[in-house]
């Protein structure tokens, strides 16, 4: 037998130990010599109770990944290679639970009026002087309105929309202020906050529904903007997340552009036309932004065009629109790689857009944004399969292909 592909083998079974207090469990493999192009999975963990309690959706931080389901629970995984590490059961999580914010030591779920917090080994935080409530259940931080968007935050801060009784209004917290926690709010009149701030430094960009955009120092709510109100407006409302780096400030508008503003005065930089109106907010990787177009695909638009090419003036057009793509899932130095309408990942080529790859499995309902750029693919099946999928792109690698549906395992486990 291939000396590497015994030893690939005997991994596969010594490597097979349980999680979250479950008992060691062996399982078989099935390493073959690997199509190039294709995708092979770097680890796979089938999560207890599988598609009795589908998952929702998926999540990654530079640590951990996080699979949501259906019943309120939250499996953490390690990034690296899938071990579980626990689950938490965040108040509230199975009528509503946004994105996890991954501070410096804890992990924050926001849920409908609570902010949930456990540290990084599944240990829960309650309040440190209101441990319980009426119902002498115990919760983290009780808020005294709704939260309506997706949170960002860094520190100890967090930053997100929410519901007042006249307006919606951006809400900072500062996580470790138990009595007062909100440290500012900033109103948006006659009109809700749906997107999620963009964070960067000691700067929140925040939009509204009635296409405002404004930016203030996180500490003070000062505007940071000399614009006339202060404010930069689109001519239609903002529902997608923001997103920012130190190219810009980038907002999708329901006026079907796609703006890219000057972070420190806010005016226009340049803008896409995509001729729809754009309910999603941009993913930023190094070079690229990827925009879904709804009824078109998802368009990459160049950061920073060579200097004098048609494509550096305030219009700006995309690379290529890829038709079939209902999302971005990651990309490295020569593809991107997308999920499809039929749910599978294709491979598209960065430069001109045309699909190169695909994989035949279809039964991944969750995918992660990915942008590090290390083209690995975090996808699960409501069964609860949770996967990292990894392209192969040169010959001689062995590995298990990423073809078709499998039967998950009973117990939760990483390979």
């Amino acid at each position: 037998m291939n000396k590497h592909l015994l030893l690939i083998l005997l991994a596969g079974v010594f490597l097979g130990f349980g999680c979250n207090h479950e008992k060691p469990v062996e399982f078989s493999t099935n390493p073959q010599p690997l199509e190039n192009p294709s995708f092979t999975r770097q680890w796979a963990t089938s999560l207890r109770g599988g598609g009795d309690d589908p998952v929702t959706a998926v999540h990654v931080s530079d640590q951990f990944v996080f699979a949501y389901r259906r019943g309120g629970s939250v499996s953490v995984m390690d990034r690296n290679n899938g071990r579980l590490l626990h689950v938490d059961y965040p108040r509230e999580a199975a009528q509503q639970i946004h994105p996890p914010v991954v501070l410096k030591d804890r992990i924050i779920y926001p849920t409908t009026t609570y902010l949930e917090v456990f540290d990084f080994a599944g240990r829960y935080i309650p309040h440190a002087t209101k441990p319980t409530d009426e119902l002498d259940k115990p919760f983290s931080q009780a808020l005294d309105v709704s939260i309506r968007s997706d949170a960002v935050g860094a520190g100890k801060q967090l930053f997100f929309g929410a519901d007042f009784p006249v307006s919606g209004r951006a809400v900072a917290i500062d996580m470790t202020r138990p009595y007062v926690p909100q440290l500012w709010t900033l109103m948006t009149p006659g009109s809700d906050v749906s997107s999620a701030p963009a964070l960067l430094k000691d700067v929140v960009y925040v939009a509204s529904e009635n296409g405002k955009v404004m930016a203030v120092a996180t500490d003070s709510r000062e505007p940071i903007w000399t614009l006339e109100g202060a404010t930069f407006a689109t001519y239609g409302g903002v529902v997608g997340n923001l997103a920012a780096d130190t190219t810009g400030v980038y907002v999708a508008s329901l006026d079907t552009k796609l703006y890219c503003l000057h972070r420190t005065t806010g005016k226009v930089h340049w803008q896409y036309f995509a001729g729809v109106p754009l309910k999603e907010g941009p993913i930023l990787t190094k070079n690229l932004i990827y925009q879904m177009v709804p009824g078109e695909g998802l368009a990459a638009i160049d950061k920073n065009p060579p200097a004098g090419s048609k494509n550096s003036g305030t219009n700006r057009e995309a690379r290529w629109t890829a038709a079939d793509a209902v999302a971005f899932a990651s990309e490295d130095d020569n593809y991107t790689y997308v999920r499809t309408s039929g749910n599978q990942i294709a491979a598209i080529d960065k430069k001109t857009g045309q699909p190169r790859f695909t994989s035949r499995r279809n039964d991944l309902v969750a995918f992660a944004p990915n942008a590090k750029g290390d083209g690995i693919i975090y996808a699960a099946t409501a069964a609860g399969r949770v996967m990292a999928v990894r392209p192969v792109l040169h010959p001689g690698e062995v590995g298990e292909l990423v073809v078709a549906p499998v039967a998950p395992e009973p117990v939760a486990m990483a390979r």
